[in-house]
């Protein structure tokens, strides 16, 4: 089971900032899941929701900000005050202090992200260690027209066959659905056409139960302690 940290360790520092990312690889999360978006001077940022108002003190879209404008915004304070001055990441600097130290789940949140975030990838030569993943089935075509040998993953809320047959023929490697569709039997459908099983939405302990029975490859999850603690304890019982 990969053990992804959520926007990194998010349920205990503020999402998709170095606090979160730093406290994912302290939590030995071997995987970070984050989030791309593109600015208004066409710069890529680290960034979950489409507009800022959530988890800064700034109001409106993140693509009507310029970089320079988004670097004002404190996008700590809003968790807690001791985060209070963290700033955005660019792409480029997540995998300058982060891409080599685990693996890299990279959402596409703006499908206009797509050309230059794989673009940069290929720039910097980078061939594992990250997998490419969004809810936009046609930003993940645009990323694989450009780049067919990375690894892709569709997010969907549906599993069942049909969806498992779709992503397996456009030759993507992953199927991403919400942990409470999956099932040992559509675990297994999934991996018998090649595909690695990764689930979102856990936002419980009493999920774990039927996560780790249900045969998936791995989960996002804001607290990445859950996961070893859990197996860990039910070693003990043994």
């Amino acid at each position: 089971m990969l053990n992804i940290a959520h926007r990194g360790a998010s349920g205990y520092a503020p999402e998709n900032t170095r606090a979160a990312f730093d406290l994912a690889i302290q939590m030995k999360a071997p995987a970070i899941e984050t989030d791309i978006q593109i600015t208004a001077d066409e710069q890529l940022v680290i960034f979950h929701d489409s507009h800022v108002n959530r988890t800064s003190d700034g109001q409106g879209p993140v693509a009507d900000y310029t970089l320079e404008e988004l670097r004002k915004l404190d996008i700590g304070k809003w968790k807690d005050a001791k985060f209070a001055g963290e700033r955005i990441l660019t792409f480029p600097e997540l995998l300058d202090a982060y891409g080599k130290r685990v693996i890299l789940a990279l959402e596409i949140k703006d499908p206009r992200a797509t050309s230059r975030m794989v673009r940069t990838l290929l720039d910097r030569d980078m061939k594992d260690g990250f997998s490419i993943t969004s809810f936009y089935w046609g930003a993940l075509l645009d990323a694989q027209a450009i780049a067919p040998h990375f690894e892709y993953g569709y997010l969907t809320n549906h599993f069942d066959p049909d969806m498992i047959e779709r992503i397996a023929r456009r030759g993507f490697r992953q199927i991403c659905p919400p942990l409470d569709k999956l099932t040992p039997e559509l675990v297994e459908a999934a991996h018998k056409r090649g595909l690695m099983v990764r689930a979102w939405w856990f936002k419980e302990k009493s999920h774990l139960e039927r996560l780790l029975s249900s045969g998936a490859d791995g989960v996002t999850c804001d607290w990445p302690d859950w996961i070893p603690q859990y197996v860990a304890s039910r070693s003990g019982m043994k």
